[in-house]
């Protein structure tokens, strides 16, 4: 323990002027040293007293550092990309209005489909069920259910007119898709 203390002092603050360096953010260079050191603890009896203790550091320094600025880039996209969706589907008085027109337009493409595929089209778009399970569920083959399936999207598709892109990937793909 006193050794470990030792080495804690000894590398702390260099170790974490490293990662600050490349993070420019203080708690996220505080935590890669906390893990760096909570590592070295868990593999103390792995360490190989042959090579240079301070490169041992230094490497799960520069991974964990270089995990981070990864899982920044993959952040980044993520938030630009709900940002985009945002700005596509924002609340504001015209788009809800909009939404409130698709919403009845749509619930009267379904009204207009035979029974048995409007329940397996809402089973597989809105409930996110597979075909497999719908087919199941009412003792249909998966042929039938992949047909109907296609025969509603197509319907919609054909009388949504392109108005709707975002419905229309919903009615192709499905709303557990997005």
């Amino acid at each position: 323990m006193e050794a470990f203390r030792k080495i804690y002092d000894s590398y702390c603050e260099p170790l974490y002027r490293f990662a600050y360096s490349y993070l420019k953010d203080s708690f996220e260079a505080e935590e890669i040293v906390q893990d760096v050191f909570l590592k070295v603890w868990e593999k103390r009896e792995e360490v190989d007293e042959q090579k240079s203790f301070k490169s041992y550091l230094y490497r799960i320094t520069v991974n964990k550092v270089f995990n981070e600025l990864k899982h920044r880039v993959v952040k980044q996209k993520y938030e630009q990309h709900a940002l985009n969706f945002d700005q596509l589907t924002g609340e504001t008085p015209e788009s809800s209005i909009q939404f409130q027109e698709l919403n009845k337009k749509l619930e009267l493409l379904l009204t207009q489909l035979p029974e048995q595929q409007r329940n397996i089209f809402i089973m597989s778009r809105w409930k996110g069920l597979s075909n497999a399970e719908i087919a199941e569920n009412l003792s249909l083959s998966i042929r039938t259910v992949e047909n109907q399936i296609y025969r509603a999207a197509k319907f919609i598709k054909l009388h949504l007119n392109d108005d709707y892109p975002i419905v229309i990937l919903i009615v192709a793909f499905g709303y557990q898709s997005f």
